[in-house]
């Protein structure tokens, strides 16, 4: 009789446990949907901005624009026009120049320099952006540069973000 019991209890306590249903196809395409839809986050601090592009929560493409003076770069703003823009491309090819999937455009704003470096990150290499301290390292087994990720980090760092 005990046996019976406790088999018997043994059955109800089994048809009783939660199975969990598989997703519906509608909750399904709506994450496959929010995979592939287009995200731009902007980024502002003081007079520094940037942008970025992303599919679903993966980055494509990123456009800063920062200003630096002439003793930032190592440059004798005695120069004229002409040798100031020279001087300050080679500095600047000099530290983003090799990288793949990275352009660098510079020009003169009241006595400052206008940089803007853009990264394309399906052509550039994750590794070498980390190097040349374009990006911050990340966890080991990413696969991509997160948006939402980037926009944490940017915030802590004092940045104001909106997402469209």
């Amino acid at each position: 009789m005990k046996k019976g019991f406790l088999i018997l209890c043994a059955l109800c306590l089994c048809g009783c446990t939660r199975i969990n249903k598989a997703p519906s196809a509608e909750k399904v395409e709506k994450k496959q949907e929010e995979e592939l839809t287009q995200h731009t986050l902007e980024c502002i601090k003081d007079s520094d901005s940037m942008s970025f592009v992303a599919v679903g929560d993966m980055l494509q493409q990123q456009t800063q624009v920062f200003y630096m003076t002439y003793e930032d770069l190592g440059i004798n703003e005695g120069l004229n026009h002409d040798d100031l823009l020279k001087a300050i491309n080679e500095k600047l090819a000099q530290s983003y120049g090799a990288l793949q999937g990275v352009d660098v455009v510079s020009s003169l704003e009241d006595n400052r320099v206008k940089v803007t470096v853009s990264i394309d990150y399906n052509q550039a290499n994750i590794q070498a952006l980390i190097d040349a301290g374009l990006l911050h390292e990340g966890e080991v087994e990413t696969k991509y540069v997160s948006l939402g990720k980037t926009q944490k980090q940017l915030e802590d760092d004092g940045f104001a973000c909106t997402v469209q």
